[in-house]
């Protein structure tokens, strides 16, 4: 018997737990579901509650990995809540700590262990995954921050996402990925830490348009993993993106992606309806 699992933490994808899942299939590596998270020192702690949004993986696991699991956490606390994917709302069962201990422990205001370890440890290097209008360098110029993209990987291949257009912002952006099991490209930047205030900045993270994300791409024969992406957190029906912001994609697209990724792309828009 198979059940799903929610994991927020240690258990994720290349962090130091994860090996218990070594034989449990990755269902969706965006997930999210109702809470908060804090920092125990040791990992997340969790609470489960309507305060916010508390991001991770979905694995479908087998009895054998919860009864692991169970040894593992003993002490913890096991409930079932709902999970949300780009395919549904999905039931599943998570771990969580006894709410007395959560005392002294530090607040993760995002929501995501990888982006606060991310933030934690201001390493230089960033690995930053663009597919929409960053892959171009003209809102770098005028921004006066072309100096933190000039070291970029190049063409990089995400397997599992389609790049979609389901958002609706004043300065025209509408550039999302959907994980549907498709094939999507973009381009994989080394920039440095610095650059992380700009890209927020710009992604509206503080307004809640989009949200830090971490994904696994493969560029110039090499794998890249937990490279830094921002997905969209309030999915609409797609709409074309305006002229300007097209353009945009089109010139980055031409300049680092496979020229029939590029054309595909551009299909895709001229599609969509106006709005």
């Amino acid at each position: 018997m198979h059940m799903l699992l929610f994991v927020y933490g240690t258990l994720r994808k290349h962090e130091k737990n994860h090996h218990l899942l070594a034989q449990s299939v990755c269902i969706n590596e965006q997930a999210r579901t109702k809470g908060c998270l804090f920092d125990s020192n040791e990992g997340p702690a969790a609470a489960f509650d309507d305060e916010g949004y508390i991001c991770g993986e979905l694995y479908e696991a087998d009895e054998w990995c919860i009864h692991k699991l169970d040894q593992f956490y003993q002490g913890s606390e096991k409930h079932t809540v709902l999970v949300e994917t780009d395919d549904g709302i999905k039931k599943a069962l998570v771990y969580d700590m006894d709410k007395t201990k959560y005392d002294g422990f530090s607040k993760i205001s995002s929501g995501d262990w990888k982006e606060h370890q991310m933030i934690s440890k201001s390493q230089n290097p960033v690995y930053y995954f663009a597919y929409g209008s960053c892959m171009d360098n003209a809102r770098f110029q005028k921004a006066g921050v072309e100096h933190y993209f000039q070291d970029p990987v190049g063409r990089a291949v995400l397997k599992g996402y389609t790049t979609r257009f389901t958002l609706k912002r004043e300065d025209g952006s509408r550039a999302d990925m959907m994980e549907d099991g498709g094939t999507t490209e973009g381009v994989l930047y080394r920039i440095p830490f610095s650059a992380l205030t700009y890209l927020y900045k710009r992604e509206g993270v503080a307004s809640l348009a989009y949200r830090p994300a971490f994904v696994d791409v493969e560029a110039g024969g090499e794998r890249y993993t937990d490279c830094l992406t921002f997905l969209v957190l309030q999915k609409e029906p797609e709409t074309a993106p305006p002229q300007h912001y097209q353009v945009e994609i089109e010139r980055g697209a031409e300049m680092y992606l496979s020229s029939e990724f590029a054309e595909k792309l551009k299909r895709h828009m001229n599609s969509l309806p106006k709005g």
